[in-house]
């Protein structure tokens, strides 16, 4: 059976809070700030420690390399880019059952919600609720999502402001 190779989470990487088990999303001003402390850390000139490269197989003590803060910075820092990265985890799309804690099909992070909770635009035919990042209609679902979900009975939806999702629950009623 083949070795996995850990790889840490853009929060681990620069030793911040993941959206998942904290309340509150590290803000830009302090994700700049874990980026400069990990570039301090982890730069083999300015480091006292022992350089220790990603590939290692003691995975507690990997250490990540510049380019892999480079990159969590820049996914981090661009909120486009971090709500497609979170998107991706939440989507179970990293095949890495240590990002999100928890069972592998469990999405930690995401908010159930019944359908009956959200309010409804009659006229635009959708359902609306607003997030806690400020967002009025963040979260938007149309009729015609209901209807091609309506066997599964739930459905995963983005905010259009941020990277939160939830998970809306619904049941579909025949009429007669």
């Amino acid at each position: 059976m083949p070795t996995k190779i850990y790889t840490p989470t853009h929060y681990e990487t620069l030793s911040l809070p993941n959206p998942w088990t904290s309340s509150l999303a590290p803000t830009t001003a302090e994700i700049k700030i874990a980026y400069k402390r990990a570039l301090l850390l982890h730069h083999p000139d300015k480091s006292p420690l022992k350089s220790i490269t990603a590939t290692t197989t003691d995975l507690p003590t990997a250490k990540p390399t510049i380019d892999q803060i480079g990159t969590a910075y820049r996914t981090l820092i661009s909120p486009s880019a971090r709500a497609e990265y979170e998107k991706s985890i939440l989507l179970g799309g990293r095949d890495n059952t240590n990002c999100i804690p928890g069972p592998s099909d469990s999405r930690l992070g995401l908010e159930m919600v019944d359908l009956d909770d959200m309010l409804y635009a009659e006229c635009e035919g959708t359902y609306y609720r607003s997030c806690r990042c400020g967002r009025e209609r963040a979260y938007v679902v149309r009729e015609k999502e209901l209807e091609q979900f309506g066997e599964e009975g739930e459905i995963r939806v983005g905010c259009k402001g941020c990277s939160l999702w939830i998970q809306v629950e619904f049941g579909v009623v025949e009429e007669d």
